[in-house]
């Protein structure tokens, strides 16, 4: 989401502003001049202002003694295009010829939310070392719980049992814990799911030479590779009943006897396992040992499913875009309030793994969140989405209509703000129903 900070003083410009945002759904913190000043930090995004430059000076100061360029963030509107000025009135900044209504500031703001702040000599933002759980992805009181929980769990090496649908990030939760542990082994990562059960003991506890046809060497177990590190139990609840039993053994006494020898050995590693299905369920349905449960559910975290976590999607899904337009060395493709729309509207059964993937289609060009919308989400929503959707466009057209294509007139039949008219009929693509078009501006950016 684009944040901007407006620092105006005309009312009018400020209300157009107002408008413009809801339309492009950016993030706007209003403040004056003198209040932007008295901050202890200067923000890193966009600073919007109608000042003349006398009184912005000290602001430019403030940039240049913090290192930073004023070039690179602040935008100053002007009454006409920068060409009528003298050169040196023009500022080292952008100047944006004042926006005649909303609609033309929002093109104004559309194209600032597309400008990379690169193109403008600024540094590429270092990475969070909190990762996939910086503030950014994580809005959502659902996920913001389960990350403070993982706060609290990450540098005590207690066993933990990370519960979650199939794609929700039970595996980064579980990486992320390792890696923030500081520990100095390694992540060995068990798929219990794949593991056939006569291999289970060979894999898991190690092999000795000669145990079986084919043992030429000695072999380390998983429980081996793991020591001083993280043993990660992926999809513990597919394990058979009969392994449960093995597995539990070696968790209690952290050690085992490779396959074949007699020797026992002892590693020390923390435990995390990941489930579908919660194990009390389980339990009680004898398909996971009631002993092994109480062993391993000393600490639990349930990661939320992503149709949980509405506030999350739209930041994620432009990270994701970010992330395989740099991979494979794309242009990061523009995100219109459609596809915000569809994005919002998806059942995501395969959560956080199905929105990377629809990200990755769309960053190669096989087609935009509307484009992938599949039978399946359609048939998930029953038909009553866009129905409500098809009788707010006609209300719409039909005020627009009995009010001669007048956008203002139209929102006070139906008691709706104006910059809520202007937003819905850019949804609905009734701009050509209204007389209030906008105007082309010239601008320099």
């Amino acid at each position: 989401m684009t944040e901007l900070t407006l620092c105006i003083e005309s009312d009018e410009l400020k209300s157009r502003l107002r408008a413009a945002a809801i339309l492009m759904q950016a993030s706007v913190h209003e403040l004056s001049l003198g209040e932007l000043l008295a901050r202890r930090s200067l923000p890193s995004h966009w600073i919007l202002l109608d000042h003349g430059l006398e009184a912005i000076s000290t602001l430019i100061e403030r940039f240049k003694a913090l290192g930073r360029r004023p070039e690179s963030q602040i935008i100053r509107f002007i009454d006409s295009p920068w060409q009528d000025y003298v050169y040196h009135d023009i500022p080292i900044f952008a100047s944006i010829v004042r926006p005649a209504d909303p609609l033309a500031a929002a093109q104004v703001l559309g194209r600032l939310s597309r400008t990379k702040p690169l193109k403008f000599g600024l540094k590429a933002a270092a990475e969070d070392p909190q990762g996939p759980y910086a503030d950014n992805f994580v809005r959502s009181p659902p996920m913001k719980h389960a990350v403070s929980q993982l706060h609290l769990l990450k540098q005590l090496p207690v066993d933990t049992v990370l519960l979650g649908p199939t794609g929700a990030g039970k595996d980064t939760a579980a990486r992320w814990l390792h890696v923030q542990s500081g520990v100095k082994g390694e992540f060995i990562h068990v798929n219990c799911a794949a593991l056939p059960e006569q291999l289970f003991e060979a894999e898991l506890f190690g092999v000795m030479a000669g145990a079986f046809t084919g043992a030429q060497k000695d072999r380390a177990g998983k429980l081996e590779q793991a020591d001083n590190g993280t043993l990660y139990l992926d999809e513990i609840d597919s394990l058979p009943l009969s392994c449960q039993a093995k597995l539990l053994n070696a968790l209690q006494y952290r050690g085992a006897s490779r396959l074949g020898g007699h020797a026992f050995y002892k590693s020390s590693f923390r435990v995390i396992a990941s489930t579908k299905a919660a194990l009390p369920e389980l339990v009680r349905e004898n398909r996971f040992r009631e002993d092994l449960h109480f062993r391993l559910s000393v600490s639990q975290v349930r990661i939320p499913s992503l149709a949980d976590r509405l506030e999350d999607i739209i930041p994620l899904y432009q990270y994701f875009l970010q992330q395989v337009a740099t991979q494979f060395k794309l242009e990061v493709p523009a995100l219109g309030t459609e596809e915000m729309d569809e994005l919002l509207s998806r059942p995501w059964q395969g959560n956080v793994r199905e929105l990377h993937a629809v990200a990755q289609r769309h960053v190669i060009g096989l087609g935009s969140p509307c484009d992938c919308s599949d039978d399946q989400s359609t048939a998930h929503l029953g038909g009553l989405k866009h129905r409500l959707l098809a009788f707010e466009k006609a209300a719409l057209s039909h005020a627009l209509m009995a009010h001669g294509g007048c956008a203002r007139r139209a929102s006070e039949s139906l008691q709706i703000p104006l910059h809520s008219m202007y937003y819905r009929m850019k949804r609905f693509d009734l701009l050509e129903k209204s007389g209030n078009h906008s105007q082309n501006t010239a601008t320099q950016v």
